[in-house]
């Protein structure tokens, strides 16, 4: 009877799906209870396996974002004192003369100076001449109660042009009190504040140096506003290519990871590259405008008015509104300059590739210089409208005169520019008008102990500039020499690793 079964075999339990050997005529089916229990359990062993997948994926974007942010800081942190002497060379003040430079409270000091000093000396002659012959011939009064005897006239008795310069001879006086210093010249040495560096007439090199040596700032000071960069190159980072990318998408163009020389019709793509500059420029504008500020004041805690990015922003908006963190008289180059950067730098491939005809396989070498050529064209377009942008970047737009006048000065590390800017094109004329020359004046200061007391005289010597330095625009490119000497070092290092390759494919 044996042979009627058929047992399992002996290499294990039979399959799920075969057979039952002990029931030859069952054939296994899933029924619908067991169908749904095996669907839910591969569902939910998939939807795990998706989700560490994801936090997998997570964790793995989250270290290369650390790692690279911690990168961009560190890169910026090299490039940091090199800016920072740029932006002081560029917003500092080099008249030709020693005039007055003052803004509109120190020209009302010194109209009111002014007319206390003629009042003083009109009643001494009054005294003087009573003194002498006995006869009153006052009509302001009783002159034995002189409301200004207290004045020394020699202080005052000054014979100059409105604008603080001897017409006669180049003799200036320095009027001090307690609470006001009366600056008859930027280069005067007498009445430079503490905490002010004297004029930096030199390269971005010589700006770091006399920054980190300058007793009130030191080497941290070349840092300023670095945290402030690193947030905007960040942010930029971000928003830039979501934008870009966005408007591609909506109107239906090639991806913008495409190089723009490999695209038939560059128009549409450039259009939405440089718009999205813009409008992301515009957004971040803000953090450029606290970043220059926080360079350009003094690092004396005493001195300083802003103490960091948040409280430079908090600030603005109490002092000056919202407005002016976007308007103002910063609008205009904001604009211009957020708009020319990007469609030169990215327009220099496509006029090598198109007009000139030349490929970098090719023509290495010539490629090579037809790139230095017109990034050097692309700097000659942008640094005069970076140089205004900055200028008027550190100007405090006023509310009120009530407000101004409770509120914290902006103390300037450079001698600054007070008489403001009253937009982009007064700015270049003025600094093609009062600071490109031929010669510069120099003041040195000499200390005579008269019988009243101490007198500082300040006597001026004109100092001939260099030839390269004299010219009428040579305020607008300040920095210059810096950005030429890293190109040409760019071109050199090109052409270098060019030539090698061409060795090694022969």
């Amino acid at each position: 009877m044996s042979s009627h079964y058929n047992f399992p075999p002996p290499s294990g339990a039979p399959n799920a799906n075969a057979p039952n050997p002990l029931r030859p005529y069952y054939t296994g089916s899933d029924s619908p209870l067991q169908s749904y229990y095996n669907n839910t359990l591969s569902s939910v062993a998939l939807e795990e396996e998706l989700t560490s997948q994801g936090e997998i994926n997570s964790q793995a974007a989250a270290k290369e974002l650390a790692s690279y942010g911690l990168v961009k800081y560190m890169t910026l942190a090299i490039a940091a004192p090199f800016e920072a002497g740029q932006t002081l060379l560029q917003v500092q003040y080099l008249p030709n003369d020693d005039g007055f430079n003052g803004d509109e409270d120190d020209l009302a000091e010194m109209a009111r100076r002014e007319e206390e000093a003629r009042r003083a000396a009109a009643e001494q002659a009054e005294r003087e001449y009573y003194e002498r012959t006995g006869v009153y011939s006052s009509t302001s009064g009783n002159y034995y109660s002189n409301q200004y005897g207290n004045l020394n006239s020699s202080e005052y008795a000054l014979s100059r042009s409105p604008y603080g310069q001897d017409s006669r001879s180049h003799i200036t006086t320095t009027a001090t009190t307690s609470d006001f210093v009366f600056r008859s010249s930027v280069y005067d040495e007498a009445t430079r504040p503490t905490y002010q560096m004297a004029p930096i007439e030199g390269g971005v090199w010589k700006a770091v140096t006399d920054l980190a040596k300058h007793p009130t700032e030191g080497w941290l000071s070349l840092w300023k506003g670095q945290f402030t960069n690193w947030i905007y190159e960040m942010l930029h980072l971000f928003a830039q290519p979501t934008l870009e990318a966005t408007l591609n998408d909506t109107f239906d163009l090639y991806d913008d990871t495409i190089p723009l020389v490999h695209l038939d019709h560059v128009g549409p793509n450039i259009a939405t590259m440089v718009t999205s500059h813009l409008v992301v420029g515009f957004i971040l504008s803000p953090l450029e405008l606290v970043r220059t500020r926080l360079i350009v004041q003094t690092a004396n805690p005493l001195q300083r008015k802003y103490s960091g990015m948040i409280n430079c922003i908090t600030t603005i908006i109490q002092e000056e509104g919202a407005s002016a963190l976007w308007g103002g008289v910063n609008l205009f180059p904001t604009l211009i300059y957020h708009t020319l950067t990007p469609l030169l730098s990215n327009s220099i491939p496509l006029i090598i590739d198109r007009v000139f005809k030349l490929s970098a396989a090719d023509s290495p070498v010539l490629y090579s210089l037809a790139e230095l050529g017109l990034n050097t064209i692309e700097l000659l377009i942008r640094l005069p409208i970076e140089t205004v942008r900055k200028r008027l970047q550190i100007q405090i737009q006023r509310k009120d005169r009530q407000a101004s006048s409770s509120s914290k000065k902006y103390r300037t590390v450079v001698e600054t520019r007070k008489r403001q800017y009253y937009g982009m094109v007064d700015c270049i004329y003025r600094i093609i008008k009062e600071e490109g020359s031929h010669h510069k004046r120099v003041s040195t200061t000499k200390v005579v102990k008269g019988p009243n007391g101490e007198q500082r005289l300040s006597t001026t010597a004109v100092q001939p500039r260099p030839w390269y330095s004299a010219w009428g625009v040579r305020g607008l490119y300040t920095g210059l020499g810096m950005h030429l000497t890293t190109n040409i070092g760019l071109f050199a290092v090109g052409a270098v690793t060019n030539l090698q390759d061409e060795g090694d494919d022969w």
